[in-house]
């Protein structure tokens, strides 16, 4: 066998073979493989995909278990908003309430195709993947389910992860909840500007309506909002605002949600916002802070910032109103007679005097309901006086609003001058303001219903609630409205309102030291009724009666009526007031009068429900019906005593000190409470030196106290008592109170007997008696002595007629001279 050149053997018949012929490919074949191998591919990748974000995602079900922080809202006692407290403004509304429009408009801005898809749009998603590719802008395609995802499940964060996560979760939120549902979801949990989440808060916040309220434009502006909060909102940036307004208008139109005619006219109309921030209590700033740490303090701070609570109080913000108005008012009365005290600060620097005044405004924030920081821009006979404020107003001070001054208002002030001004009632738009000036006194008011208890006013004092208190927080020197302690322990103890008393000098000695009480007009008024030294605020016979009953016996009478259990019982000056006490014990103390003898712990919370309406609180009235019962008939005895109260007093002894204190009205020191022409009853208080001064008093239906001071303890100034500082306070507000609540009588109760009796010497009236009053007695404590003749005493040993002649006799009868 022969080898050719390459070496292969050839064999028997060896030649050339012939050439097979290749098979043509099937490119179709070929591609539907290719195709299939694809999809498996692309399916199990996805598969792959799924499986493993399927092990990071959270569970959609987590949505049904979401909590929002809501908003606590508190209310006066008719239901209107006094203050609310939130880390942000929210509302949640069931989709039930949600009128039709709000949601055609997000669904016309937002998701038109929200009730065809499945939780996500693929041609969206191309559409604006495209858009991003191609343009430098960027284009959203997310469904309001994938909204609904991110705001509840997922983070903000721009990744391709977390799109991935947003869609399985979107498909799988489709299949678990209702269309309805989901809308509920994103309508109440979407991020809308200016610290608002959710449609409800938004339209409270932009235009201060309810859904309900808005009209299309409303409605077409807050919807357009989603995609930029920031970049749309129309406080900030109005003209944005408009024109993202009208584009979800002509979308409406293009939904068929609206005509063209309302859509035309939508668009028409200027964008027009009514700002609406939460409410800070600004009507009752010291009552709307007392009940915020209430409540915190009960509940806890989350509670009250997240829980959305509704916290129902006693307060009634008209009688507030007055308040505020009366407290206000009347300081400015007596820092105005205490002269001008010159402007607050100088800006030296007047080109810059807008970034100057604006730190010193800042300064006097918290007096900003007193009036604003202005500074004199310019002095002359011709214009006036022109002042400018921190926020770019200029306008002029009205000369004749600095009348109170004693001086002329240009020669008061200096150009670069700070002082204080307030907007003009009579031309507040016109840039008129008057010369104000900040009291440096305080003072407090509290009003309590007498037959609930309830708390209807608290004013803690002027400016801000944040800080002090009065009204809950200071303890103070009580003076002379003290006394009435006194009287009514003396009426426990056998006397009667006719009872003399020796008004004349005394000294009470305490090892080498020595106490000598005076009136406060260095008068004496010799022999004198307990009605009579308590109407003209006897302070010698006051400490004579004490010593008589016995300071453990006055101290156990304010015990019962709620005052301080620290009375010291050794201490005969505690009778004149030298106490330090609270205003609000003072008050609930003398509302037990008018109720007939119950002491009733003063009541601020009428009821507290978390946010689906289940109480957690609920006051127990202190006397249901009461103020039906007590308003019968006046000679009804008084109602069943309160089930949350205590017996203080007999009613018998109540009502005594009730028509004693009368008699501070009638003929006391509270004489000017007469013009009020309703049944009135109290007491002033004014310290030594004239360092506090009260009044506290009460109508058949409402207890007020009233008063006024220095926070560091100082004089007002001579002659600054309570009848001049305090009281004119407490008869601005008690006009203000009967004029809107007329009062009927006081109510008398069984066992009380009236009789007509000489008012000098408390006995029955003689041929020569001269004054006379009908006086209240329990039943067999009628006098039935005679008032003597006395025709050569023309002085009235008796009392009442100061010093000198029968007096000095009688005093000398009793060994005082």
């Amino acid at each position: 066998m022969a080898m050719n050149r390459q070496g292969s053997a050839r064999g028997k018949g060896d030649g050339v073979q012939p050439v097979r012929k290749r098979k043509k490919i099937n490119w179709l074949v070929l591609l539907a493989w290719l195709v299939a191998l694809g999809l498996l591919a692309g399916a199990a990748l996805f598969a792959a995909v799924l499986v493993y974000f399927n092990q990071q995602l959270p569970d959609f079900r987590q949505i049904t278990e979401y909590k929002p922080a809501l908003i606590t809202r508190v209310f006066d006692r008719n239901g209107e908003i006094l203050a609310e407290y939130a880390n942000e403004r929210r509302v949640w509304v069931p989709f039930s309430e949600i009128p039709k429009p709000v949601v055609q408009a997000f669904l016309a801005a937002e998701d038109s195709g929200f009730f065809e898809h499945g939780g996500y749009d693929l041609k969206a998603i191309v559409r604006a993947a495209l858009v991003n590719v191609m343009t430098d802008r960027t284009q959203g395609a997310s469904t309001i389910t994938q909204q609904v995802a991110k705001t509840y499940l997922l983070s903000n964060e721009r990744t391709f992860t977390r799109k991935i996560k947003e869609l399985i979760l979107s498909w799988r939120i489709e299949r678990a909840f209702t269309k309805n549902e989901i809308l509920e979801l994103y309508l109440n949990r979407i991020y809308l500007g200016n610290g608002a989440y959710g449609v409800a808060a938004a339209a409270e916040t932009y235009f201060n309506k309810t859904l309900a309220e808005l009209d299309l434009g409303e409605r077409a502006m807050i919807a357009g909002m989603p995609q930029a909060p920031s970049r749309y909102n129309p406080v900030k940036n109005p003209s944005a605002a408009k024109a993202r307004r009208d584009i979800v208008i002509r979308r409406m139109e293009s939904e068929r949600f609206i005509d063209n005619a309302e859509a035309d006219a939508a668009v028409a109309a200027p964008l027009v916002l009514n700002v609406s921030t939460l409410k800070q209590g600004e009507d009752a700033p010291h009552f709307a802070e007392f009940i915020r740490r209430l409540i915190a303090e009960r509940y806890g701070e989350d509670a009250l910032y997240q829980d959305g609570l509704s916290v129902y109080t006693t307060i009634d913000l008209p009688t507030q109103r007055l308040a505020e108005q009366a407290v206000y008012e009347g300081l400015r009365t007596f820092d105005r007679r205490r002269g001008w005290r010159g402007p607050l600060a100088k800006i030296k620097d007047m080109a810059q005097w807008k970034e100057q005044l604006a730190e010193i405004a800042e300064k006097y924030a918290h007096s900003s309901r007193l009036g604003e920081a202005a500074v004199v821009l310019k002095v002359s006979g011709k214009d006036g006086v022109r002042v400018g404020l921190a926020d770019g107003r200029e306008g002029s001070i009205a000369p004749e609003s600095a009348k109170w001054t004693g001086k002329g208002l240009n020669s008061l002030v200096k150009m670069g001058d700070v002082v204080v001004v307030k907007a003009s009632q009579i031309d507040k738009d016109n840039g008129k303001f008057t010369l104000e000036q900040l009291p440096q006194v305080q003072g407090a008011l509290v009003a309590i219903d007498v037959a609930s208890g309830e708390v209807v006013a608290m004013v803690g004092g002027l400016g801000e609630g944040e800080g002090f208190n009065r009204a809950v927080q200071a303890k103070r020197q009580v003076g002379s409205a003290f006394k009435p302690f006194v009287f009514t322990a003396a009426l426990e103890n056998n006397y009667t309102p006719a009872s003399t008393v020796l008004d004349a000098p005394v000294v009470f000695k305490t090892g080498e030291k020595e106490w000598k009480p005076r009136n406060y007009d260095d008068t004496i008024g010799g022999l004198i009724t307990l009605r009579d030294g308590l109407a003209k605020s006897r302070n010698l016979m006051t400490v004579r009666l004490a010593q008589d009953v016995g300071m453990r016996n006055v101290a156990d009478v304010a015990r019962r009526m709620g005052v301080s259990d620290r009375v010291p019982i050794t201490d005969l000056s505690v009778a004149l007031g030298t106490l330090d006490l609270g205003l609000m014990e003072m008050v609930g103390a003398y509302a037990v009068y008018p109720r007939g003898g119950e002491y009733v712990p003063p009541v601020y919370l009428r009821r507290v429900q978390d946010a689906q309406g289940v109480t957690l609180l609920r006051a127990t009235p202190a006397c249901e019906g009461c103020l039906a019962q007590l308003g019968a008939k006046p000679t009804e005895p008084p109602p069943v005593p309160p089930s949350s109260g205590s017996r203080a007093l007999s009613p018998q002894v109540a009502y005594q000190m009730v028509s004693m204190m009368e008699g501070v009205v009638e003929s006391g020191t509270a004489y000017s409470l007469k013009k009020l022409g309703v049944p009135l009853a109290g007491k002033t208080g004014t310290t030594n030196d004239f360092i506090d001064a009260w009044f506290v008093g009460f109508s058949p239906d409402i207890a007020v106290g009233v008063w006024v001071g220095y926070d560091t303890p100082r004089s007002l100034g001579t002659g600054e008592t309570g009848a001049k500082a305090a009281l004119p306070i407490w008869q601005q507000f008690m006009a203000g109170v009967v004029k809107n609540q007329p009062s009927g009588d006081f109510r008398v109760p069984s066992g009380i007997e009236f009789a007509r009796i000489d008012a000098d010497s408390g006995l029955l009236p003689g041929v020569n008696s001269k004054r006379f009053v009908t006086e209240a007695f329990v039943a067999g404590t009628v006098p039935t002595d005679v008032t003597p003749d006395m025709v050569d005493d023309p002085t009235g040993s008796f009392g009442g007629g100061g010093a000198g002649g029968g007096i000095d006799n009688l005093l000398k009868s009793f060994g005082i001279y």
